[in-house]
């Protein structure tokens, strides 16, 4: 007969032990900046904590942490990278080997409603961006590439070129949060 088990002291969190959990340590070649989020080991809801956050491949936060860009341009272009994800077709599923191979079950349906409702805001974008800024909107949020990257795909080399580019990403966004309505401009 197994011995039953053996149960630990219920967690109570007013007499658990402060912990510092600040990173000391960064890569000499590290882009992170300072986020508030919520905190996971919160005492009570609502607490906050200041993390770093990796901006390497995340130019709209590190545009937004650097004070370049609003709170609706930065929501309309998450708005933007969620319907550019959730558009995708073709799923890729990963097989489980440990599971036993059938025949048969159910087809896949063929469009979800998050897949359409994604379709319609990418069509929605362009049709608001024109080819031009919709292809820009790709290639920073749906590729993660920097302006300077941009600007340099677009035969756009010197700083003067690079700073258009930046101000045409910030207008398109700017054109996102209207048609998106996050924006209260005409």
């Amino acid at each position: 007969m197994a011995k039953p088990r053996r149960r630990g002291k219920p967690y109570n969190p007013a007499a658990a032990q402060i912990h510092e959990r600040k990173a000391q340590d960064l890569l000499r070649n590290a882009q992170v900046a300072a986020d508030e989020v919520d905190d996971p080991y919160a005492v009570e809801p609502g607490d906050k904590i200041v993390v770093l956050r990796s901006t390497r491949h995340d130019p709209l936060f590190d545009m937004k942490q650097k004070k370049q860009l609003d709170q609706c341009d930065y929501v309309a272009g998450r708005h933007w990278q969620a319907a550019y994800e959730n558009s995708e077709l073709g799923a890729v599923r990963a097989i489980d080997p440990s599971k036993e191979a059938v025949d048969g079950g159910r087809l896949p349906e063929v469009l979800t409603k998050v897949q359409m409702a994604g379709m319609q805001d990418m069509r929605a974008a362009r049709e608001t961006l024109g080819a031009e800024g919709h292809q820009l909107m790709v290639d920073i949020l749906g590729n993660g590439w920097s302006i300077r990257q941009a600007a340099v795909a677009r035969g756009r080399y010197s700083d003067d070129e690079r700073r258009y580019v930046a101000r045409r990403f910030k207008e398109c966004l700017r054109s996102l949060a209207k048609r998106f309505g996050y924006s209260n401009e005409r």
